[in-house]
């Protein structure tokens, strides 16, 4: 048993019996990173995760992974449920720095809290063209040891990135023509082959949806609700819908809405 063992969350409680030495978040596993000069790895995820438990079996309950990131990384378990601050604050930099978010979000810190390498889910051994786990934890111990500078730049330019990124900026609220061009846009790369906006995996836009909804209202454009309800047609005639307990599922793995991902 490790640290997560008296947590209220059950995403933690999950971890509890992982050798990984895991801290829950807070001032000591923050002070142990000052005082034995690691690096953090922070790993966030919840409970209902498919992807944050296939990362879990495949390297947290790994008896070499886990001896790996207890000798080299202070390694640190948030349940996004239970501490969303933390969580919106590192998804802003794994999108940052990957182009992308998603759970389990992983990223790396330096002991003042500047996250210096990120990404989601990571494999066992190299496939769908990402590192193993292993080989990005040895190639950022190697950088900590050997490589200061650079990680101390790259956390550097990150924090002044999302600094910027967070200012007010200039000119005002969107104006009805911003909107006019959103729902253009969205009309215009609508799948009127299989309902939806991109290709599989495929996601129940709910706000796209909900935002043509009220542009339609206050334009007096009902042609949006031939989008909305060939929409919502397409995601209730697949798999993706409960039909016993109602509701949706988190996103299909097909283009046809039929294969649906089990987490609602």
């Amino acid at each position: 048993m490790n640290r997560l063992s008296n947590s209220t969350s059950p995403y933690l409680l999950q971890h509890a019996h992982n050798p990984v030495d895991w801290f829950p978040w807070g001032e000591e596993a923050l002070a142990k990173s000052r005082a034995e000069d690691k690096p953090i790895f922070l790993s966030i995820g919840y409970a209902a995760c498919h992807w944050c438990h296939v990362m879990a079996h495949e390297s947290f309950e790994d008896e070499q992974t886990a001896a790996y990131m207890n000798e080299h990384f202070i390694s640190i378990k948030v349940d996004r449920e239970e501490r969303p601050d933390i969580d919106g604050i590192y998804m802003q930099a794994v999108v940052a720095m990957t182009g992308s978010g998603g759970w389990p979000m992983s990223v790396f810190l330096a002991p003042d809290l500047k996250p210096f390498y990120a990404g989601t889910y990571f494999p066992p051994v190299r496939r769908y063209n990402m590192p193993s786990f292993m080989e990005v934890l040895t190639g950022l111990a190697n950088a900590w040891q050997n490589d200061r500078s650079q990680i101390e730049e790259v956390g550097g330019k990150i924090i002044s990135h999302l600094q910027y990124q967070n200012q007010p900026k200039a000119g005002g609220l969107p104006t009805r023509e911003h909107f006019d061009a959103i729902a253009k846009a969205m009309t215009e790369s609508y799948d009127w082959g299989y309902g939806g906006w991109g290709s599989a995996p495929k996601f129940p836009q709910a706000m796209a949806l909900e935002f043509l909804l009220q542009h339609a209202a206050l334009t007096k454009q009902p042609e949006h609700h031939k989008l909305i309800a060939h929409c919502l047609q397409a995601m209730s005639r697949g798999g993706m819908y409960d039909v016993v307990g109602g509701g949706f599922s988190r996103y299909s793995t097909d283009n046809f809405w039929r294969v649906p991902h089990f987490e609602k």
